[in-house]
């Protein structure tokens, strides 16, 4: 599937890499630090989660962590979400420090709130994978899709595949996800990453909900186009999803580690490279006398040794050399020329 922003990214010979900042965790001011933060780490995009308490939750629903604790849905996203002035005041962040930024939106009417922005994706969470009408809704937009694809079987995943498509909007990247904060290395099946490039051939990235760069390592080598990491400014500050995120320090390192991952695999072909060149000389090896040979002496294994440096016969010679006289006396430690037998 042709999806021409992507491809410019893909042509750097690495994934886009995408700093998930969430909702307004811990207030505006920490939010745009985060954002700073993750310019400064190689970030190419940052994301928000745009959404209205009243439109993504029913009250008396509860979420249940991985600790066990519970808390009413309601509460915890009216806690956090970002208000108009807050998406305009990012977004005015984001043009200033010459950042792309995308949304994870959860209502219709959260499109309407995104679409005065030149966003360069539109981003579902796994919660809305199987909700077919919203992901019309956006795909008619026509703007390229990120689609997370957590909880979900294949079928569930093709009948959206297939929605989208239907809309002719051909520019869909699908994300392997787990949803679990964190998710386990155990517990990251990146071989789906491979059975939806088979079974969709579409771009497919990755929502690493993981503690470490180690999974998004792998899932580059397997082809990700996209690796989406939560992102935390220090994990002491315990906001949500902060288990699941890298702080600043770590996801530098992810950024450094995704972008050598196509250089380190190379070309596959094998040849002497310029780096080695150096060496060939003083590591190879070549023939030389173990004792002292006097002239006339017919030659054996016993006189010679191979050892470095290459400025000489060459090993493969010495069944070349064995049988002959010596036309000259050679000292013990001489490089073996063939004017020399």
């Amino acid at each position: 599937m042709s999806n021409s922003f992507l491809e410019a990214y893909s042509l750097r010979g690495y994934p886009l890499i995408i700093a998930e900042i969430g909702a307004n965790y811990g207030g505006m001011n920490v939010v745009k630090d985060m954002v700073r933060s993750a310019v400064g780490c190689g970030a190419d995009m940052v994301k928000f989660q745009t959404y209205r308490a009243e439109t993504i939750a029913t009250p008396g629903s509860y979420f249940t962590f991985e600790d066990g604790s519970r808390v009413s849905q309601s509460d915890f996203f009216k806690a956090y979400e970002l208000s108009e002035d807050d998406h305009e005041a990012l977004d005015a962040l984001c043009n200033e420090l010459g950042i792309r930024w995308l949304s994870t939106p959860s209502h219709i009417n959260d499109l309407e709130l995104l679409k005065k922005y030149n966003l360069p994706f539109y981003k579902t969470g796994s919660d809305d994978l199987t909700n077919l009408p919203f992901l019309r809704a956006i795909a008619e937009k026509g703007r390229p899709m990120l689609v997370s694809t957590g909880m979900s079987s294949l079928g569930e995943i093709e009948a959206a595949v297939k929605m989208v498509l239907a809309t002719g909007n051909q520019q869909l990247v699908l994300l392997h996800c787990v949803v679990s904060y964190p998710s386990r290395p155990a517990d990251a099946n990146l071989k789906v990453i491979e059975t939806l490039q088979k079974a969709f051939g579409l771009p497919i990235g990755l929502s690493d909900h993981t503690q470490d760069e180690f999974t998004s390592i792998l899932a580059t080598q397997m082809g990700a186009v996209v690796i989406e990491k939560h992102f935390t400014l220090d994990h002491a500050l315990k906001l949500p999803d902060h288990e699941a995120s890298l702080d600043p320090m770590q996801f530098s390192r992810l950024v450094e580690r995704v972008k050598l991952v196509n250089k380190a695999l190379g070309d596959g072909i094998k040849r002497v490279l310029p780096t080695e060149e150096k060496w060939l000389k003083a590591a190879r090896k070549s023939l030389f006398a173990a004792i002292d040979i006097p002239a006339g002496t017919v030659i054996t294994e016993q006189h010679i040794a191979i050892r470095r440096p290459s400025d000489g016969l060459h090993p493969h010679h010495l069944p070349l050399v064995v049988g002959r006289v010596a036309k000259v006396f050679i000292p013990a430690g001489t490089l073996i020329q063939w004017d020399m037998v």
